[in-house]
């Protein structure tokens, strides 16, 4: 079954650096029969995405199947897999966010943060840079819906 995640959530994490997971991604998650994440940097901007450990395990693949020797494959892996972090939300639904990940992220514990989905995995922002992101997104409206348009979409 394949895991939608829907809508965006403005969160704390604890002073023991764990995020609450929403009940309608947990509970999207359970439909599915795995609650397992993989926590990686995103390559998109300063923030965690958590992937549904399924479909890391496919796009993971679609990196191995590249050429180690490409620069951008090397750099894909030392960035984003040796950085990732397997989780599963315990019996309150909460994760432990690592420290490296939280670092490159901006997110201090006891701090707000944005849940934002992204249909097939979430994005976890500090609250300032997600703030400052979608003025960026707003700003730059009239150029990328165009694009979108192109697409078909």
């Amino acid at each position: 079954m394949a895991i939608r995640f829907r809508g965006q959530f403005v969160q704390r994490v604890d002073d023991k650096a764990r995020l609450a997971i929403p009940a309608s991604y947990r509970q999207a998650l359970d439909a599915a029969g795995d609650r397992r994440l993989i926590l990686v940097r995103s390559i998109a901007g300063a923030c965690i995405q958590a992937w549904p450990e399924e479909d890391w395990l496919e796009y993971e693949d679609r990196i191995l199947s590249q050429p180690a020797s490409n620069p951008a494959v090397l750099n894909l892996l030392r960035f984003q897999v040796a950085s990732n972090a397997p989780v599963e939300p315990d019996n309150h639904g909460r994760v432990v966010l690592p420290p490296t990940l939280r670092a490159y992220a901006g997110i201090e514990p006891g701090g707000e943060v944005v849940i934002a989905s992204m249909a097939k995995r979430f994005e976890i922002w500090a609250r300032d840079p997600w703030d400052r992101d979608q003025e960026r997104i707003l700003a730059e409206l009239p150029t990328w819906s165009g694009e979108v348009a192109k697409l078909g979409l």
